[in-house]
């Protein structure tokens, strides 16, 4: 989530909230915002389309400056499908965060962390306000590989990459997307194919409806490969934006860096430190990314910035985010955004390098994808937006949780090309059976088309 207003709303997206207004007398306009009706599932359809963006390929603390070279991205879920850090804002309690991939035969260590140590100072992070009214422009993939059900191997082949462990440890099929030498750990899916591609400049409309599900359903179960209760976590690294005391970097061109975030998620930690249950208050951001570090600069996961605790973010076209959270009320303070709770994804390299500030690939649309966000303080109505070239969101929203827990699945489909946030009363187990996850599948609601 960015906190700056960057451009006014495309023609498209104007003419689909009239086109919304036009079906729906009971929508509202607050804040810059179109709200209609409450919603337990919201289904983005057409996400993939082909174009490029600005990836940063250095920082120079002596001008104040930051290189970039274009990255191109094609595929059905693209930029979605690259590596995603996961991002939740106070007033927030988050009791259980899941990821799932289809099942394999890889399996995943749990990284044991470091007992937390006290940060010497605290040094402010820079925030800035908020506004919902942008669609940003571009977007990039990697090659992945596949096994499907039938043995076979099945490649999008773009840029491949190759996961990098430390020396030691157990190899970990994870966020990020694999060689062909890595086939006997990928990820079991029915199919890879591409379609319902957009090149740059082309002509679309972006609407949102309430309509039967058309959604491609998926074979076979899906394994959690990262997960956390407070107190417990495996493969998952916990983060915020206090560079410069304990851990990561601060510098006066380009402000705070990630740091290990401590157990009470508001200050940092020198190790990595497990989330308590705890209740993050308004304006507090705790970052969210896998336990598998990145092999070096210009490694992995690319370029980022020097001096920062560097992670993968969960990549891939086909995965599933699950979440068990409540945003309870927070009026005690005045914090620039006080009292508006909300949970995103950013591609990784966002934060790897310069989240809030001109210094990512953010601007030139490499991908966010808000999925819970309260625009005007005080609200309950929770409402999602995708940011890269075909940017568009919902105007109906979910009740924020403010007293009892709510649980939500968001699904990554590469078969159809959607992705389906859908509110669940479903366990989290250690697999999710092919029923459930093609029951939240099948499950109606607010659709737009991108």
């Amino acid at each position: 989530m960015r906190f700056s207003l960057r451009s006014s709303l495309s023609t498209l997206s104007v003419l689909a909230t009239l086109s919304k207004q036009a079906k729906s007398s009971s929508c509202s306009y607050v804040d810059g915002n179109y709200y209609c009706d409450e919603t337990s599932v919201v289904v983005y359809n057409n996400v993939g389309f082909s174009s490029s963006y600005n990836d940063v390929t250095a920082m120079d603390e002596s001008s104040c400056s930051c290189s970039t070279s274009s990255t191109s991205f094609s595929g059905t879920l693209s930029p979605f499908d690259e590596e995603l850090s996961v991002h939740i804002r106070g007033p927030i309690q988050l009791k259980q965060f899941g990821v799932y991939y289809p099942s394999a035969s890889t399996s995943y260590k749990k990284r044991e962390v470091d007992e937390e140590e006290p940060c010497e100072e605290t040094i402010t992070t820079r925030k800035h306000a908020h506004k919902r009214d942008v669609a940003v422009e571009y977007v990039e993939v990697t090659a992945t590989v596949y096994v499907n059900a039938n043995g076979e191997t099945i490649t999008t082949s773009i840029t491949p990459q190759t996961t990098t462990t430390a020396a030691g440890e157990q190899n970990v099929a994870s966020p990020v997307e694999h060689e062909a030498s890595a086939v006997s750990s990928s990820y079991t899916v029915v199919s890879t194919v591409l379609s319902g591609t957009t090149t740059a400049g082309a002509s679309s409309t972006s609407t949102t409806t309430s309509a039967t599900s058309t959604a491609s359903t998926v074979a076979g179960a899906w394994e959690r490969v990262a997960y956390y209760t407070p107190g417990s976590a495996t493969n998952v690294t916990f983060m915020n934006h206090q560079g410069g005391s304990g851990s990561g970097v601060w510098s006066t061109c380009f402000g705070n860096s990630l740091s290990y975030a401590s157990s009470d998620g508001k200050s940092c930690a020198s190790s990595s430190t497990v989330l308590d249950d705890v209740t993050l208050t308004s304006d507090y951001e705790v970052v969210m990314f896998s336990a598998d570090e990145c092999s070096g600069q210009n490694g992995d996961c690319g370029y980022y910035r020097e001096g920062i605790p560097a992670f993968h973010g969960f990549g891939g076209k086909y995965k599933i985010f699950v979440f068990e959270f409540l945003m309870p009320s927070d009026t005690d303070g005045s914090n620039s955004n006080q009292d508006m709770p909300a949970i995103w994804l950013l591609n990784a390299k966002i934060p790897r390098t310069e989240q809030y500030g001109s210094c990512s690939c953010w601007e030139s649309g490499c991908g966010e994808m808000d999925l819970f966000e309260i625009l005007s303080a005080g609200s309950n109505d929770l409402i999602s937006h995708i940011h890269d070239g075909q940017g568009s969101g919902s105007e109906d929203y979910f009740q924020r949780p403010t007293s009892s827990s709510m649980k939500a699945a968001v699904i990554f489909n590469g078969e159809d090309g959607s992705i389906h946030i859908v509110e669940v009363s479903d366990d989290f187990g250690s697999t999710l059976s092919e029923d459930t996850v093609n029951g939240w599948l099948e499950q109606t609601g607010s659709t737009v088309s991108l």
